[in-house]
């Protein structure tokens, strides 16, 4: 005689299916969840690093504007002379040590472009130093001066001052890109620095 157990241990079909179902759901879940926080992780990084940028460059350019003054001679002096394309997006300063400071939009080699996507300095004809990081571009850079004329020749008492205004690009992949604004006002705050030549 057979003895046939009725309650055997184990998992129907039925059961197996159930329970694959549910880890599907729940892992399929997980890794949405997973996926979403690595794509705000990325757009996060992406603003960060044109955020950085913008700042950088905007203190770095004021810094040097209130330290100095606008070479009027400039851009078609040297350093500027012999990279400027266009004198909007290029901005001529000397320094408190006389230096002559060139900041000017160009393209990845350093030569001058109006739609270039980088900042360059140039300081007394050195060699150019690119003020931007390799993972942003720098767009429609332009600077305003005002006065167009030199006030420290013509005993004018119209205070200095350039406005900075353009873009900075930021890119991780084809699916996130932020584009951060530019724009400042600088005025140079003392007349005691000599004229230009």
């Amino acid at each position: 005689m057979v003895n046939i157990k009725q309650n055997q241990k184990g998992f129907t079909l039925i059961e197996a299916i159930v329970a694959t179902a549910l880890f599907a759901v729940t892992v399929s879940s997980i890794m949405g969840v997973y996926l979403s926080t690595l794509k705000i992780n990325r757009r996060t990084d992406v603003i960060r690093s044109a955020s950085e940028n913008a700042r950088y460059i905007t203190g770095f350019i004021t810094k040097e504007i209130r330290n100095g003054q606008i070479d009027y001679y400039g851009p078609w002096n040297a350093p500027c002379s012999g990279t400027i394309s266009s004198p909007a997006s290029s901005l001529a300063l000397v320094n408190t040590d006389s230096e002559h400071l060139c900041f000017y939009l160009g393209d990845a080699s350093g030569l001058s472009s109006s739609n270039g996507t980088n900042l360059w300095l140039i300081k007394n004809n050195l060699s150019a130093v690119k003020v931007n990081s390799n993972n942003v571009t720098i767009n429609n850079l332009v600077f305003y001066v005002s006065p167009t004329y030199n006030p420290y020749s013509t005993g004018s008492n119209a205070q200095p001052r350039v406005t900075i205004m353009g873009n900075v690009t930021a890119t991780s992949g084809s699916q996130d890109t932020i584009t951060i604004p530019i724009q400042a006002t600088v005025s140079i705050p003392t007349y005691d620095i000599s004229a230009g030549p």
